[in-house]
């Protein structure tokens, strides 16, 4: 059992660890002079850390030569990086997948997989069928534990307390409704957990950006980035579009309030209105290849979406003055139809006090989405963030 000296010196370990790491991600290699320059490191610590990095495959050292053109002198060794290592796991527990991403410390992809599954599947069935695909991809050499500095997993539904967030001297807490010790036990690296959605939104934010990203599915769920920030608010809530009224007086919500977003137009709704007005439809993909070829109920149904979600992300883009909006999810696959009523109703409001543009677009299906988020937010935190 380890005792709080044991942790006190596992943490301080760590910390001079990612320091070496992070000198070698600004520079690309390093000579173990260059590093304790870099690092401020003692020699012995140095080459105990450096050797305990080459021992797990993250790092490569080869000779190379550093002196001048006709100079006489051995080569000199040099430290980088191994490109093949995974830097960081990220995971997806979705509504209705699976996903695992590994990212290597340069911030590219090095593999990722899924699994389909049920969405009536609780979290603790998912969380263990999550360890089984990890096992799988362990076993096959495909992710290296060793190498391994952090861990992300977006959860569905679940939104993490914002006082605990991260694995440091204390454990996150584990989220409502199942542990992640199945996980912790194959990956021993430090863990972190929120909402998918809110961690897919990572894999399409660009450095310091400022985006709104929106996913109109079964429900509907957004996430908010500021100046490469991810907002989780006071409660980790930050972020429920779907939970905004468009109508006072329509249709009572689960949250208690009337009139939500996710009221009307979440997947089911719609295929709904779409059958309400004489077409029926079996999924939102023959709707939008209706709509696409003419037929005027799918073309009125999805013009009333969009004038809904108009409603929404104009309040939304007003409070949070995003520069990027993204749209994704089944209801995506509506396209420039769905999207033309937000920009109509973004040009139309001039609030007079500074130039905005603000980019809207709709985002291909990536079923990864949320496990690349993930793997690139445990990246960013722990340590890494010259990558960014």
């Amino acid at each position: 059992m380890l005792t709080p000296d044991d942790n006190a010196l596992q943490a301080v370990r760590r910390r001079h660890e990612l320091r070496v790491l992070e000198a070698l991600v600004t520079h690309g290699h390093r000579t173990r002079r260059d590093l304790e320059g870099d690092t401020k490191l003692s020699r012995t610590t140095l080459s105990a850390i450096v050797g305990d990095l080459r021992q797990r495959g993250v790092l490569t050292e080869k000779d190379q030569l550093l002196h001048a053109v006709g100079r006489n002198g051995r080569p000199t060794k040099v430290l980088s990086l191994n490109p093949n290592a995974g830097a960081a796991v990220g995971m997806e527990l979705g509504r209705r997948r699976i996903s695992i991403s590994v990212t290597g410390f340069d911030g590219s992809t090095v593999t990722h997989e899924h699994r389909e599954v049920s969405s009536t599947l609780k979290l603790a069935p998912k969380v263990g069928l999550a360890a089984e695909l990890l096992e799988e991809l362990i076993d096959s050499g495909r992710i290296s534990p060793a190498t391994v500095v952090g861990t992300g997993i977006g959860i569905a539904s679940r939104h993490a307390n914002p006082a605990s967030l991260w694995d440091g001297p204390e454990r996150q807490e584990d989220p409502q409704g199942a542990s992640l010790d199945p996980i912790r036990k194959l990956l021993p690296a430090p863990l972190m957990w929120d909402n998918n959605i809110r961690l897919a939104a990572m894999s399409y934010c660009k450095s310091k950006e400022n985006l709104l990203y929106v996913v109109l599915s079964a429900g509907i769920s957004s996430a908010i980035i500021s100046n490469g920030t991810l907002l989780r608010g006071g409660h980790g809530i930050a972020g429920e579009l779907g939970h905004i009224s468009v109508d006072f007086t329509g249709p009572a919500c689960w949250c208690g309030r009337h009139g939500c977003l996710e009221s009307f137009i979440n997947e089911a709704n719609v295929l709904a209105e779409s059958a309400r007005r004489g077409q029926a439809f079996a999924t939102i993909q023959a709707m939008a290849e209706a709509a696409a070829a003419g037929d005027g109920i799918a073309i009125n149904v999805v013009a009333w979406a969009g004038e809904l979600l108009a409603r929404a992300l104009v309040a939304a883009c007003v409070l949070i003055d995003p520069t990027r909006v993204v749209i994704a999810g089944d209801l995506s696959q509506f396209g420039e139809p769905l999207l033309e009523p937000v920009r109509r109703a973004l040009a139309e409001q001039n609030l007079e006090l500074a130039p905005r543009s603000t980019d809207i677009s709709a985002a291909p299906f990536a079923p990864t989405a949320g496990s690349d988020g993930a793997a690139q937010m445990a990246l960013k935190h722990w340590g890494l963030t010259a990558a960014n």
